[in-house]
């Protein structure tokens, strides 16, 4: 499998701001929202179009449709789905890239992705993790996932025909494939997208001013933020709190299904945000509490190679959690040097103003490529 990474200039000599790109339909951990607005700020025509927001993620810079159940409501359905169609249709004649985020496709038999596939538009799919995850990949050196996975309550989707059904769906619709991050690069499938193109989650520093705890703070705050609690281990960490509060004089936040906003405020005070303690790496809201200069206590798994060496992440496992968060409670001028790291790792590897330039690159590769086929 070809690796591009996004170093090389671009033959196209093509002016950023005539370039319209246009952003579908899942705004994961807000980063449709983030990308459209950085890649505005360098001065590119993005559009993004998201359907049903979650209260958990940013909606700045994008037009978001909220779609009403056809059985439940079958006049409002109908209506919603003639007016998505409608901005979709127009949204996608007007732009020069495409660039999906996640594997579903919004309209019914996948009308979406024929669209784009019939006027042969420059296009792109981002995946995201569970949208192309594979279980037999994910649990090497991994005995926690691999245990909520035998759990047969356990509401993890994934599997290998999901996976493979998902990529097979955009490389036949013409994609090129995009990774945010390494971990995922195992499980692309080269026979359908022997070359992939790499980037990273993003974040706009410039919209976060850091909050670093205090070194002299004698009772700090600790949060958790899990999108879906069992996934990101949030019995395990209710159970390292509880043992803690017997040795160490701390508060302890729970922060789940509340608006992105009010998270975003309840990490701002906090001093130190545990992350997940399942899937084995850290994601945007680590990179939030980062960019606000809070340490993160996450897990990351030993098969998770490839984090730049200055990762400032302490990395827990379920078995070592109170031991971990125990040298941060008790030592405030640490927790004060790591915020500080935190905040220099994000904007040095996860600045989105920084990968916007670099998606500019392949998008321009992607036009360029496109106008040869026509030729």
């Amino acid at each position: 499998m070809l690796e591009r990474r996004l170093i090389k200039p671009k033959l196209v000599k093509r002016m950023q701001n005539s370039m319209r790109v246009l952003h579908l339909p899942m705004n994961v951990a807000s980063q449709i929202s983030i990308t459209v607005r950085a890649l505005r700020d360098i001065g590119v025509d993005a559009q993004g179009i998201v359907i049903n927001n979650s209260i958990i993620q940013e909606s700045k810079g994008v037009k978001n449709f909220q779609t009403s159940s056809l059985r439940r409501h079958p006049f409002h359905g109908v209506i919603q789905k003639l007016q998505l169609t409608y901005e979709l249709q127009a949204a996608i004649r007007r732009a020069d890239v495409i660039h999906w985020h996640f594997n579903s496709s919004v309209l019914p038999k996948n009308l979406d992705l024929k669209f784009i596939n019939f006027l042969d538009r420059p296009r792109i799919v981002e995946f995201w993790g569970s949208d192309i995850r594979i279980p037999d990949i994910a649990v090497k050196d991994n005995p926690y996932l691999e245990k909520l996975l035998s759990d047969p309550n356990n509401d993890y989707d994934i599997s290998y025909k999901r996976s493979r059904c998902t990529q097979e769906k955009f490389e036949h619709y013409g994609f090129q494939c995009l990774i945010p991050g390494i971990e995922l690069m195992s499980y692309v499938q080269p026979d359908l997208f022997p070359t992939v193109f790499r980037t990273n989650a993003r974040i706009i520093p410039s919209e976060i001013s850091p909050k670093y705890p205090s070194a002299c703070k004698q009772r700090p705050v600790v949060v958790h933020v899990p999108s879906r609690l069992m996934l990101k281990g949030t019995p395990i960490v209710l159970h390292a709190i509880e043992n803690l509060r017997k040795q160490y004089n701390f508060d302890f936040k729970l922060i789940h299904n509340v608006s992105h906003a009010k998270a975003a405020q309840m990490i701002r005070d906090c001093d130190i945000m545990l992350d997940q303690f399942v899937i084995g790496g850290f994601g945007v809201a680590s990179l939030e509490a980062m960019a606000m200069g809070k340490p993160v206590i996450c897990y990351i798994s030993p098969n998770r190679k490839g984090l730049p060496s200055d990762c400032p992440v302490f990395n827990a496992n379920q078995d070592n959690l109170s031991e971990v968060l125990g040298k941060l409670l008790k030592n405030g001028a640490l927790r004060h040097q790591i915020g500080r790291q935190s905040r220099a790792y994000v904007e040095k590897y996860h600045d989105a103003h920084k990968i916007a330039r670099d998606l500019v690159k392949i998008y321009e590769e992607l036009i360029e490529k496109n106008s040869k086929k026509k030729a």
